[in-house]
Parts: C-alpha cells; sequence; structure tokens
C-alpha cells in the first residue's frame, strides 16, 4: 500500500486568505506537483466562503511538510493582456492547476471551468523562487476539431514540445511557448486504442496529472468515471505510451491505481458539484529517488499525496494486445 500523506487545508493557505477559515467552509484539493531543489512546489485549487474559486501555492520539504510561510495567493497576482475577448467566468475562476518545466521554464496552467458556450485553458509562466506569475496568461489554442468544455490537456517537455489532447483516442499535439501570445496547438497523431476490460468496469480513460518519462516510456497518471448522475465516481488509473514518435500506447491499466483515499465518499462540507459521489482525481506525478510520487485531490475538499514503489506501479499496467 503507497504512503499517503494528507495536507490540512488550514496550511496551505495564504495569510491573505487565512479570513476564510473563520467565514466558513474552505476547501484545497486537486494539487499540481513539481520536484524543487531539496522539496517539492504544491499548487491546488481553493474554494472559500464566497464561492470564488482560486489558485494557491506553497513549498513542502524533504518530509513533505508545508514550509511555514510559504504558501502565496497565486491567483490574485494573475494579470490577463488588456483586450482579451473572453466570456463568463474567464478571468476569476482558476481550477486544476498543473505543474511544468518546459524547455527550462518554469509554468504553471489551469482552466476556466465548467460554463457555456465554452471553456478556457490558460498557461502562465511561473517564477520559481516567489511562486508569483510572470507576464501574462496564455490561452491554449487548438486550430482544428475541438471540444467546447475542456480541462485535461496535459504537455510533455522536450526538445519539441508535445500535448496530450485526450486518452482515448489518444491525439498528441505539437506546440511552442516561444512569443508572448496564445499558444496555437496543431495535431500530430491519433491512436484509436481500446483497453475493453478496463474501459467496462471503470469507464474510458481521461487526462490527470502531466505524462512523466521513465525509460522507454511515458507514464500518464490519469482517472476515469463511472456511476449515475448523484453519484459519478472517479477513479486513479495508470497507463503508458512509447516516449518516440508516433507515441503509441503500449500498457494499460490492470484495475484502478489505489491512490488512498481513508473517507470514501464521506465529505466535511456539502458537495461543490451535486453529481459526484467519490473523487480520487490525480493533477500531478514525479518519479523520484526510486519512488513515484503522485499528488491527487480527494472529494473536491482534500489535497493528498502518494508515494509508491516502482513495482507497485509497473504492477498495475499489462500489456495491450498489438493490433491487428
Amino acid at each position: 500500500m503507497p504512503e499517503v500523506v494528507l495536507f490540512k487545508t488550514e496550511e496551505l493557505l495564504p495569510k491573505a486568505w487565512q479570513h476564510f477559515i473563520a467565514d466558513g467552509p474552505v476547501r484545497a484539493f486537486n494539487p499540481g506537483l513539481l520536484r524543487a531543489g531539496d522539496g517539492w512546489i504544491l499548487a491546488y485549487r481553493i474554494v472559500g466562503p464566497d464561492g470564488v474559486r482560486r489558485i494557491g501555492l506553497c513549498r513542502l520539504d524533504a518530509a513533505l511538510r508545508v514550509v511555514a510561510g510559504s504558501a502565496v495567493p497565486f491567483s490574485d497576482g494573475v494579470r490577463f493582456a488588456a483586450g482579451g475577448n473572453y466570456a463568463g467566468p474567464a478571468k476569476s475562476w482558476f481550477a486544476d492547476p498543473r505543474l511544468y518545466l518546459l524547455q527550462g521554464r518554469a509554468f504553471i496552467y489551469w482552466n476556466s471551468g465548467w460554463h457555456e458556450p465554452r471553456n478556457y485553458q490558460f498557461l502562465q509562466e511561473l517564477d520559481l523562487s516567489s511562486l508569483q506569475p510572470k507576464g501574462r496568461p496564455r490561452e491554449l489554442v487548438l486550430r482544428g476539431p475541438r471540444q467546447p468544455l475542456e480541462k485535461n490537456w496535459t504537455l510533455l517537455d522536450g526538445e519539441k514540445l508535445r500535448a496530450i489532447y485526450s486518452v482515448m483516442p489518444q491525439r498528441v499535439l505539437e506546440f511552442s511557448v516561444a512569443g508572448e501570445e496564445d499558444i496555437e496547438f496543431s495535431e500530430v497523431v491519433t491512436h484509436a486504442w481500446k483497453d475493453a476490460a478496463y474501459t467496462a468496469a471503470h469507464g474510458v480513460l481521461r487526462g490527470g496529472a502531466p505524462p512523466q518519462l521513465f525509460g522507454e516510456h511515458y507514464w500518464s497518471f490519469c482517472h476515469s468515471v463511472t456511476g449515475v448522475d448523484g453519484d459519478y465516481r472517479y477513479a486513479a488509473a495508470v497507463y503508458r505510451f512509447a516516449s518516440a514518435a508516433p507515441f503509441s500506447p503500449t500498457d494499460g491499466p490492470r484495475d484502478e491505481l489505489a491512490l488512498g483515499n481513508p473517507g470514501g465518499s464521506r465529505r466535511h462540507f456539502p458537495k461543490l458539484n451535486p453529481a459526484v459521489g467519490e473523487v480520487v482525481y490525480p493533477c500531478g506525478a514525479a518519479c523520484h529517488d526510486g519512488r513515484w510520487w503522485i499528488s491527487y485531490g480527494i472529494n473536491d475538499e482534500q489535497c493528498a499525496l502518494a508515494v509508491l514503489t516502482l513495482a507497485e506501479v509497473a504492477a498495475a499496467v499489462h500489456p495491450l494486445e498489438p493490433r491487428a
């Protein structure tokens, strides 16, 4: 079983947001993860009693303790470019951050939630010293077929930058972070792969943590959804795909990946989303010191981090049957 750390929300709150505790329910969840020096950086959603969606960041030491005084109100410092034609809550709703190192530069990703007629995804350069934004947010733009509501693109570092648009089918994109304008993506290849046994039991795989290069494969810690309205269940899973073009999926999940949720579907506060039940939602991953470190949200109200052995993760996948 993995080693699991459950973070206390009050330790994750920046000083500027500490008053939320006295005002009503405060939720911190869906944390992204990035290795930094001898410790880690954690980025997470904060939903205070006013219902506003925010992003906070903090540092963790080598023992996975929140470094005192390190939490910052990241979203308070975001400044959009003048004249941006964004609809709905695009400039005020900050959801599901992921952290990246792309060609030596640090970035943070977020989306604007679930709203009509479409939502937005942004990438913002991050100052690793202050944990504050650098420059302006840049929208992720796909020139071609896409869904109007999206939350799970994941990015791959390398000499040429790529992204996973969706898992099933696995659509691979290319992009560049050069310049300061919106970031345009173009499709490279699509793999219409299946894992019938897993999807029949747990649902189609969806995005999650940024895929991590280990050996000759990328390991993707993602999620799937089963259930009915009012009791949808989000579960973690892992699959892997080749690190070289055309990036074909090679191994599917044997079963759900047990990251640890001691409370099951029980909550401390009323549901933010009435449609869901139990939620385990991976948003960050790293292979470090011979182990896998996975950050994830629990039930839209808590941040957690699981440490798994290489053997535990390797045992969670099985080779896919060759395509005819």
